[in-house]
């Protein structure tokens, strides 16, 4: 979703995503609309777009592969328990980043190659995470997504 909030700068972005990432979104919503002077709904739009981006910061990269593979497999539920179990997270936070990645709100992590991804899940014999990893971010059937995988030494 584009943000219609007029250019945030990088400090008050920072500050945003800091005080989501702590579950206090009226005050990120506030600064949002004291440094842009956009209104409430738009203020909140960019907040809500913003969730994605905190609580990833604190999901390290092997819970969101899990995640990811759970919410491809239709289990969001079970990924927002993961979620919660394996960070700390509270629930509200967990369900927001869960459908954060649902919402194709949360890009994978910077420098992680989904081979290397896949490989780590085929390591710890999880066949099947490791197809939904594959169907979650290419968009592939099963059947291709399972020659991939198997193609991947």
């Amino acid at each position: 979703m584009k943000s219609s909030v007029p250019y945030v700068l990088p400090e008050a972005r920072e500050r945003v995503i800091e005080l989501v990432s702590r579950g206090q979104y009226l005050p990120a919503i506030k600064l949002v609309r004291e440094a842009t002077g956009a209104g409430l709904k738009e203020a909140k739009e960019y907040v809500d777009g913003l969730k994605g981006e905190a609580f990833g910061r604190v999901v390290p990269p092997e819970v969101q592969a899990k995640a990811r593979a759970l919410i491809a497999d239709g289990r969001w539920k079970d990924a927002a328990k993961l979620v919660r179990r394996d960070t700390g997270l509270g629930l509200r936070a967990s369900k927001d980043y869960v459908d954060a990645v649902r919402e194709g709100r949360m890009p994978p992590q910077p420098g992680a190659v989904l081979s290397d991804r896949v490989r780590a899940f085929k390591a710890a014999g999880d066949h099947e995470s490791a197809i939904a990893l594959v169907r979650a971010e290419t968009g592939m059937q099963w059947d291709e997504a399972q020659r991939f995988v198997d193609a991947l030494r």
